[in-house]
């Protein structure tokens, strides 16, 4: 059978193709596009458009009662395409996308066009402009799914284990989580002990714990679980397969050995910046990075000492080694690092001074 033409597109000559049925429905949006669009026009206007079988005004589309008609529309009408001119896709593109599953629609034959943040609230005070441009944004709308090729769910099956790399505590709370849920959990950890930066640490925030405690409950816990296999000592050397089924090879006391997992976690943490000779007087006498500085904190009882002498001012640079033209990022731990350190100096006695030298303060 040859294929029948579609109507003459307007500006455009008829396209081959079978015929399609498409609904179109259009939010009054409780005034907030009503208001500034004559809604009913745009309806009118589009009712004519090839392929469109059902255009509808609703003062809430995503209503339950319009939902309901939008379904039995799908149904009854045997449509198979449908546009929603109504509020911003990220608000309602799931509803609607239920609206069409739960009606027997591809869900992707669904398009949603924003005619109130980009038509009614941005032309508030141009009613006929605004109209004529929701009429030309829903034009859009059908031939955008007049043409889409919907998609289809797949299905893969995935190998119920993941890999985690990096052992510190974020890797740690990841393979408990893991496990917890029923997966089966490889922890790889490239130093000879799991912890990471937090086991070395002395009081931490806010409840005051040692960091070497919080890693030693975390390391009890993992024990516990049977799904938990702990590697140390040991890198991930290559991998290859794809997504929900990878061969891992991981190297441990210098034999390698592959593992099937479905997921890769990495959480190998991160380096502390270590400045340059001269850089901020760094290899001055006193001069010292932030965790050089959390270590002196922590070895030291009673008042604060450097090298023999007592300490009795402190200054803070912050943002050294970021936010500039080579690391433009921010690390987002400096600052409450920083400050939680010179709370622990005031600790050690009331009569030091301490200066806080910073661009922003994002902690």
């Amino acid at each position: 059978m040859s294929p029948q033409l579609r109507n003459p597109e307007p500006g455009g000559p008829p396209a081959p193709g079978p015929r399609r049925r498409i609904g179109v429905y259009v939010c009054h949006c409780g005034g907030n596009i009503s208001d500034h669009v004559d809604v009913q026009r745009v309806v009118d206007a589009v009712s004519g458009e090839a392929d469109v079988v059902v255009a509808r005004d609703a003062m809430f589309t995503c209503s339950d009662a319009a939902q309901q008609e939008i379904a039995a529309d799908i149904a009854d009408q045997h449509l198979d395409g449908m546009v929603v001119a109504s509020c911003s896709p990220k608000l309602h593109t799931f509803t609607f996308r239920g609206v069409a599953q739960r009606a027997g629609l591809n869900p992707y034959r669904y398009t949603q066009v924003n005619l109130r943040e980009q038509c009614s609230w941005t032309h508030t005070d141009d009613p006929e402009g605004a109209t004529r441009k929701a009429i030309r944004l829903v034009r859009a709308g059908i031939a955008r799914t007049r043409l889409a090729e919907p998609l289809e769910p797949t299905v893969v099956r995935t190998v119920p284990r993941a890999l985690v790399i990096g052992g510190g505590v974020a890797g740690m709370r990841a393979a408990i989580g893991l496990a917890e849920i029923g997966l089966g959990v490889l922890l790889v950890e490239r130093e000879p002990k799991l912890g990471g930066w937090v086991a070395g640490l002395g009081v931490t925030y806010p409840h005051g714990a040692p960091g070497a405690r919080l890693i030693a409950r975390l390391a009890a816990e993992i024990a516990r679980h049977p799904e938990i296999t702990v590697l140390t000592g040991a890198e991930v050397v290559a991998k290859s397969g794809t997504y929900g089924n990878y061969q891992v090879t991981v190297r441990a006391q210098g034999e390698p050995a592959t593992h099937e997992v479905g997921q890769i976690i990495v959480t190998t943490g991160f380096d502390s910046y270590a400045p340059g000779a001269g850089e901020y007087g760094y290899g001055i006498p006193g001069v010292v990075t932030l965790p050089e500085f959390r270590r002196l904190l922590d070895r030291t009882e009673g008042e604060l000492t450097h090298e023999g002498r007592p300490v009795r001012s402190i200054a803070y640079v912050y943002c050294v080694g970021s936010r500039d033209g080579e690391r433009a990022y921010c690390s987002r731990f400096c600052c409450s690092a920083a400050v939680h350190a010179s709370l622990l100096a005031a600790e050690r006695g009331a009569g030091i001074e301490q200066y806080h030298l910073y661009r922003d303060l994002r902690t």
